[in-house]
């Protein structure tokens, strides 16, 4: 993704926002029943990242979550084992890499970056994977006081709650997810969120107006829209879907379950709504009280 077509990018979530009016899909929370299920489970989209001062959450979300045993995410983040593990393998295992990538003045410019957001250059972060430094790097184009997570509120409701919490996904997985993606590209994606810091807080801003839209439909459109993401379409997103399908239904038959995935995994054909409708559950949106 260039300059040019992050800010083309950046557009198209603005025309999104202003198309989520009336969509069927307008609900961040989905009420899943039928199929022999004792008691109905649900499915929540989040995004990893957002402003504590965009931060939203309501009465029909608490009561969805209390009328729930256990959580469910894409990586169990209660668990010290699984987050020591990917701590580990977000090293690339052959040491600082960026060099070999970036010419020389786009290194400095990374290493200025980060030296200046975090407090850090490339002589202490320079190691870690395109992944973890891109994740650093997109938490800076936030552009406010405090980044929030609803994974992490969630998690701490189920452990005061006394929740079970299970995951879809390992450490392992997730940490090895964008090796099959070629060094460069995922190089070129770091570099463009440095390169262009003011696109990157537009995107932030854009991506978070469709998010509390609510609309499923508009986001994920937003977020396929770009053709470079297109190519890594199948691994980013489908073929995980796909994979959830079967730890998903094992744990809402055992217990009623509040999964709570990232809000691209939701809409789409083979998104999370769809293929849990073709395994016969019955799939409804909770609309937010206007």
């Amino acid at each position: 993704m260039t300059g040019k077509t992050l800010k083309t990018f950046v557009n198209t979530c603005a025309t999104a926002a202003l198309l989520v009016a009336g969509s069927a899909q307008a609900s961040l929370l989905w009420k899943v029943s039928g199929n022999d299920l004792e008691q109905p489970s649900y499915l929540f989209g989040t995004v990893h990242m957002i402003c504590q001062s965009d931060f939203y959450m309501d009465e029909r979300i608490e009561q969805a979550f209390a009328n729930t045993q256990s959580l469910m995410l894409e990586l169990d983040m209660s668990s010290e084992s699984e987050m020591m593990r990917l701590q580990q393998l977000m090293v690339n295992p052959s040491g600082p890499y960026l060099d070999e990538y970036l010419d020389d003045d786009q290194y400095a410019q990374v290493d200025a970056f980060f030296q200046q957001h975090v407090g850090a250059g490339l002589q202490f972060l320079g190691a870690l994977k395109p992944f973890a430094l891109q994740a650093t790097a997109m938490a800076v184009t936030a552009s406010c006081d405090e980044v929030v997570s609803y994974e992490g509120y969630f998690l701490e409701q189920a452990m005061t709650g006394d929740y079970t919490v299970t995951a879809v996904e390992s450490a392992e997985f997730q940490a090895t997810l964008f090796d099959d993606i070629p060094m460069q590209q995922q190089v070129n994606w770091l570099w463009e969120i440095v390169d262009d810091v003011e696109a990157g807080q537009a995107l932030f801003q854009e991506l978070t107006s469709v998010y509390l839209s609510e609309d499923m439909d508009a986001l994920f459109e937003v977020i396929v829209s770009e053709p470079e993401f297109q190519e890594y379409q199948g691994l980013i997103l489908d073929d995980r879907n796909l994979a959830w399908v079967e730890p998903i239904r094992a744990q809402i038959h055992q217990q009623p379950t509040f999964i709570a995935v990232g809000s691209g995994h939701i809409a789409g054909e083979l998104g999370m709504l769809e293929l849990l409708r073709a395994e016969g559950y019955t799939v409804e949106p909770i609309a937010r009280a206007d």
